[in-house]
């Protein structure tokens, strides 16, 4: 008997197809299971792990162009009068800063700080924090409110502070570390050589400074907090990470730095006309110069006069445009717009 007769061969070529059937199948179910897995992979530059616990979105989008009922940036800024002078002259500040850790704690401790302090003519709240959680009920879309503070009297608050015309109040927003907003626009964060998105050392996703919609996106966080009644937004953290494992180029020749100077520009052109005055963080002249008060986070009040000369070039009036934001009671500081903790170990 020929082992290779014509009923063998069929006999052989049903064992082959249906070998082949199952693994096509293992390799479905692999390529399923590493689909979803890949969406709890959380990346940093020396490792990668899966987290469970993370709020996933229920689609990634890494769509081409911007879908303005998903950025409503445009609706923002048509609320806005284009002649619209500013209401309030820029003067040089002295008060205290309200941060989440402050506000998590208590708004009631909050406001009876304030309440016992009679030296301030200005106050800063953190509105926002670096996981990109809002402490008041933003309208934006995909805007996700922190659930460690009591926002209704985070809002009573900042209506009492709004109110005040003796006081200039100001929201810090921290300016490119935003995880929800990153993960939902993929295509406008910062990321690896793999392709997966870059993370700093608080595991927070980064946006791309250089990229319009994520300048609009920022715009549009100090037009809503304009309508709140702020006078002021300090976009903190305004830099470039310079880690190496990041994956950046620009098609328009920019630099990292020169990126982030662009984006100073690009807020500061689609905020024309608006009432709310623009602050940044930053160490960069070329950033100060499209502020109206460039603010340095400092304990060292040795660096006070060196730091003001580096940017005597770009700012008209000194002792209102440079804000130092420290714990320190130097009195060196005091030359100078300044805000410290409202309460200790904070």
């Amino acid at each position: 008997m020929r082992i290779f007769s014509f009923h063998n061969q069929r006999i052989l070529r049903r064992v082959l197809l249906t070998v082949l059937a199952v693994l096509l199948a293992a390799a479905l179910l692999l390529l399923c299971r590493f689909l979803y897995l890949s969406r709890y992979v959380v990346y940093s530059d020396d490792e990668a792990y899966l987290d469970f616990d993370r709020t996933l979105s229920a689609t990634r989008e890494t769509q081409a162009a911007q879908d303005p009922e998903d950025y409503p940036f445009t609706t923002l800024i048509a609320s806005q009068s284009p002649d619209e002078p500013q209401t309030q002259q820029r003067s040089k500040i002295q008060g205290y800063y309200i941060t989440t850790n402050m506000l998590s704690d208590g708004v009631d401790a909050v406001r009876a700080a304030l309440d016992a302090a009679n030296d301030y003519d200005a106050v800063m709240i953190d509105v926002k924090s670096v996981f990109g959680n809002y402490y008041y009920r933003s309208k934006l879309s995909g805007a996700q409110v922190a659930t460690s503070a009591d926002i209704d009297a985070v809002e009573a608050l900042i209506r009492e502070l709004t109110a005040r015309a003796d006081l200039t109040v100001i929201a810090r927003v921290p300016a490119f570390s935003e995880p929800n907003y990153a993960f939902a626009h993929q295509d406008q964060a910062l990321a690896l050589y793999s392709g997966a998105l870059w993370m700093d050392e608080k595991r927070c996703y980064w946006l791309d400074p250089s990229d319009a919609s994520v300048q609009s996106f920022l715009a549009s966080i100090a037009l809503e907090l304009q309508d709140l009644g702020f006078d002021e937004v300090l976009f903190d953290q305004f830099y470039f990470p310079s880690s190496d494992a990041i994956n950046w180029s620009s098609d328009l020749g920019l630099t990292r730095q020169t990126a982030i100077q662009d984006a100073a520009e690009g807020i500061r052109a689609a905020l024309e006309g608006s009432t709310i005055r623009v602050d940044f963080v930053s160490d960069d002249p070329a950033v100060a110069a499209q502020a109206d008060r460039i603010a340095v986070t400092s304990e060292d009040a040795a660096v006070v006069e060196s730091t003001a000369a580096a940017f005597a070039d770009v700012l008209t009036d000194p002792s209102s445009q440079l804000l130092f934001l420290t714990g320190s009671r130097d009195t060196r500081y005091e030359n100078y717009s300044v805000l410290r903790p409202l309460l200790d170990a904070q």
